[in-house]
C-alpha cells in the first residue's frame, strides 16, 4: 500500500510540473494526498492483531470448584426433631479445649490416596479413637447401617464416604464424666452452619454414652448431611472460595467439666428449690 502511495505522489508531481497547476489546484492535490494517507492508515490498523477479549464475567473459581474431585458435605432435607439443648455445662477453661482432633473423609479413591500419602494405609471397619481414652467416633449411614470403612495411616483416619448418601456422626464418650464437644464439618459449626470456632458451645455427652449428630442447623432448621461434590457442598455454596478450601475435614474440640463449679451450682439450686412455695409467695 505504501509503495503504491509513493508512485501516486510522484506521478502527481510530474503532472503538476507539466501542467503548471495554479495554487488552488495544488491545494486540492494536497487534500487528496492526505485523504489517501488517512485511508491507508485505517487499512493498516484493521490488519493489526485484535486486542484480547475482555475477561469473562464469571470468576475462574467457579469452574475450578466444579472440576474438583472427591466429596464434600451438602445439606439435604429438613429433619423434624423436638430437640432443645438446655443442658448447662461448666467448662474448666471457657475458651481452651482439653483436646482438639480431626479426621478426613473422601470417596474411595481419594481416601486411599490421602492415607497412602500419610504412610502405610490399612483399611478398617467400625469406630475409631479420635481422642484416645476419651472419645470414639464413626461416620455411618443416616438410615442405620454399619459405620463406613476407613483407612488408618500415620495415626490418622480417612473415612470412605459414599456419594449421594446421607450420613450421621456417632460420638462415644469413653470417660466417667460428662463431656462437651464442639463439632465442625468442612470448617462449619454443626449448630449454626457458620464458620466453626472452638469458642462456641457444643453438644454435652453424658458419661459412657453415645450421641448421634444427624445434621447441621442453619437458620434454626436442622438439615441432614449428604456426601456430595465439592461444588454442591454447604461450604462452597454458602461461603465461596474460602469455604471450599475446607471440604473433607471433620473436627472435634473436647471440653472437660469443672466438677467443683457444677457441684456449687447444684447446691445453690437445692437451696432455691427448698424455699419454693406451692401456693403464693
Amino acid at each position: 500500500m505504501q509503495k503504491n502511495l509513493h508512485l501516486l505522489v510522484d506521478r502527481w508531481r510530474k503532472v503538476q510540473k507539466n501542467l503548471h497547476m495554479d495554487h488552488k489546484l495544488h491545494l486540492a492535490a494536497l487534500a487528496a494526498t492526505a485523504l489517501l494517507l488517512s485511508h491507508c492508515t485505517t487499512a493498516y490498523d484493521r490488519a493489526s492483531p485484535a486486542p484480547p477479549p475482555a475477561a469473562a464475567g464469571t470468576s475462574r473459581y467457579h469452574s475450578e470448584v466444579a472440576e474438583r474431585p472427591g466429596l464434600g458435605t451438602q445439606l439435604g432435607q429438613e429433619i423434624h426433631r423436638n430437640v432443645a439443648d438446655t443442658t448447662k455445662f461448666y467448662r474448666k477453661a471457657a475458651t481452651t479445649p482439653d483436646a482438639v482432633a480431626t479426621f478426613h473423609y473422601n470417596d474411595a479413591e481419594g481416601a486411599k490416596l490421602m492415607a497412602e500419602m500419610s504412610g502405610h494405609a490399612v483399611r478398617r471397619s467400625g469406630t475409631f479413637d479420635l481422642v484416645p481414652g476419651k472419645l470414639r467416633v464413626a461416620l455411618a449411614s443416616y438410615y442405620g447401617d454399619d459405620p463406613y470403612d476407613h483407612y488408618w495411616s500415620g495415626g490418622k483416619a480417612f473415612v470412605i464416604g459414599q456419594p449421594g448418601q446421607a450420613y450421621e456422626i456417632k460420638l462415644e464418650n469413653l470417660t466417667k464424666a460428662r463431656m462437651e464437644v464442639v463439632v465442625s464439618i468442612d470448617g462449619l459449626d454443626v449448630l449454626d452452619g457458620q464458620a466453626a470456632s472452638i469458642r462456641k458451645r457444643g453438644y454435652v455427652i453424658p458419661a459412657k454414652t453415645t450421641v448421634l449428630i444427624e445434621g447441621m442447623r442453619v437458620g434454626g432448621k436442622l438439615k441432614n448431611l449428604l456426601f456430595a461434590t465439592v461444588a454442591r457442598s454447604r461450604a462452597a455454596t454458602a461461603f465461596g472460595e474460602s469455604g471450599a478450601r475446607n471440604v473433607g475435614v471433620i473436627g472435634v474440640a473436647c471440653y472437660e467439666e469443672d466438677e467443683a463449679a457444677r457441684r456449687r451450682a447444684r447446691v445453690e439450686e437445692t437451696y432455691v428449690r427448698g424455699d419454693a412455695r406451692a401456693f403464693g409467695q
